[in-house]
């Protein structure tokens, strides 16, 4: 009779349960560490989203004003008499919250048929929110027809909306040809000041809060009608 010799079985053993715990548990860190990488991709993602978001709000708040200062335009079309002035720049300087305001061939018809022009006045301010004090913005106002009003009284019948939000300084500059300088102040209202002309170019200084740090924007611009317009003149030729 032939006995079959016996076989080594050590190594056909399975695995024991700690085995399988210790190898479900460093899959568990394995995966854990897998998604704390992606999650961290993701949020990395969506803060890189909002600041270009922020930035690009930023750049065109700033593009809109600078193509409207471009606009600006002052007029002869006023009776001597009149106290009013239909068209005007005036920019007032209020330390890192400056203000300006002006006429401009800038309005945009939305509705057909409307009552308006191109012509209005638009104010950039800067004020505090009104829901929460620490937060300043700059807002932008419009006239959409030249009423002659002063600039502290636009307010009174036209609203404005937050153009850039959070908003630590708003710096304007007007560099006056005649005497080679930048001003901090600008009025054609006023006969002690700069009556009936434009500044050459104009200067613009924005700091935002950006979370814990501040940005800082500049940018210039030149207004393309520096000599006042008559139009009645034009009307008789």
């Amino acid at each position: 009779m032939t006995m079959t010799p016996n076989r080594d079985r050590s190594g056909q053993r399975g695995m024991t349960l700690i085995e399988v715990m210790i190898s479900l548990t460093v899959m568990g860190m394995m995966l854990v560490s897998i998604w704390s990488g992606f999650k961290g991709t993701i949020k990395g993602m969506e803060v890189s989203e909002e600041i270009q978001f922020r930035y690009s709000t930023v750049r065109g708040g700033m593009s809109r004003m600078v193509t409207e200062l471009s606009m600006a335009y002052l007029s002869f079309n006023r009776p001597l008499d009149d106290e009013k002035h239909y068209t005007l720049f005036e920019g007032r300087d209020g330390f890192d919250a400056d203000s300006v305001t002006f006429s401009a061939f800038a309005h945009q018809r939305i509705r057909k048929d409307t009552d308006e022009s191109d012509q209005s006045v638009i104010q950039y301010f800067v004020e505090e929110d009104p829901d929460d004090k620490s937060r300043s913005h700059l807002y932008r106002r419009e006239s959409r027809r030249l009423t002659g009003d002063r600039p502290e009284a636009l307010e009174n019948f036209f609203p404005a909306y937050v153009l850039i939000e959070d908003v630590v300084k708003f710096d304007m500059k007007y560099w006056d040809p005649r005497d080679m300088e930048w001003r901090d102040e600008w009025a054609t209202m006023r006969v002690d000041m700069q009556p009936d002309r434009l500044p050459e170019r104009i200067k613009i200084i924005l700091v935002i809060r950006d979370g814990d740090d501040e940005v800082e924007f500049h940018n210039q611009v030149v207004p393309l009608m520096q000599e006042k317009i008559d139009l009645s003149k034009n009307a008789s030729k």
